[in-house]
């Protein structure tokens, strides 16, 4: 899915582009031959981000790559034939999350129809299953496990915003006549993920030895009444006021407007 101004939410498709043509009337093998193995090393690079994904599960924030290599049943030195380096894979980690998370997320709001408090609370519920679901990948991610490696931690948590950004993006749009500032609701979707990472890392703690900070459905609503509150926030920035009890194209009035 693909959402209008909102940069980074699918991952860029591959061209190989061949210069050497074929004989006048021979088949284009080269090109069937090329797409091939294009589709053989996204197969194999899937397969590793698989398999690390349940190395970090299995045994912690703290796993190697050689750990790694060895959960996908493969040479250390084959990951990096199809990851430039640890920073590669790190930044396909963190994409593979964002893309569970915007699965979830995306199809259970109907942005027409649902109230602003229902696909708040659907929002921060599959985000809350998700993180429950994989909280060692969750520390990894947040806490830049490869220590040497923080350009990337940084890319790939920002992944995650994605998803945050493109529920802005929605919400702006369904608002476009009321020709509010764009820039506001970026600026919300930036604070609401950095509220949530942080909040995240609390709830968790450092290991799977620490115990959960909150009880799950506790920290659903805590969560969900922290998300309305920055929301209402940015409501006052923009002169408006959500009504949560109805859907975000009705929800909205002008201050003025409201007695």
């Amino acid at each position: 899915m693909k959402v209008p101004g909102v940069p980074g939410v699918n991952v860029p498709s591959v061209t190989v582009q061949v210069k050497v043509s074929p004989p006048k009337g021979a088949p284009e093998k080269v090109d069937a031959r090329s797409e091939r193995w294009r589709e053989h090393r996204l197969k194999v690079r899937e397969e590793i981000v698989d398999a690390a994904f349940r190395a970090i599960d299995r045994l912690g924030p703290n796993v190697s790559v050689r750990e790694i290599a060895e959960e996908a049943g493969t040479a250390k030195p084959k990951i990096y034939r199809h990851f430039a380096d640890k920073s590669d894979m790190f930044s396909q980690i963190g994409e593979r999350m964002r893309d569970m998370l915007w699965a979830a997320v995306i199809p259970s709001i109907d942005i027409e129809n649902d109230s602003t408090g229902q696909i708040i609370g659907r929002a921060v519920e599959h985000y809350v299953d998700l993180v429950d679901q994989h909280p060692n990948v969750v520390r990894f991610l947040l806490q830049g496990r490869f220590a040497d490696q923080s350009a990337a931690a940084m890319t790939t948590v920002n992944r995650g915003r994605d998803i945050t950004l493109a529920i802005a993006a929605m919400i702006s749009g369904e608002l476009k006549d009321m020709d509010l500032d764009s820039s506001i609701f970026e600026l919300a979707a930036f604070t609401l993920f950095g509220a949530a990472a942080s909040a995240t890392d609390w709830w968790l703690g450092g290991s799977d030895e620490t115990p959960r900070r909150l009880p799950r459905d506790q920290f659903v609503a805590h969560m969900t009444t922290i998300m309305i509150g920055a929301i209402n926030g940015t409501a006052r920035l923009l002169g408006i006021r959500f009504d949560l009890d109805l859907p975000v194209h009705d929800a909205v009035r002008r201050e003025e407007s409201v007695g």
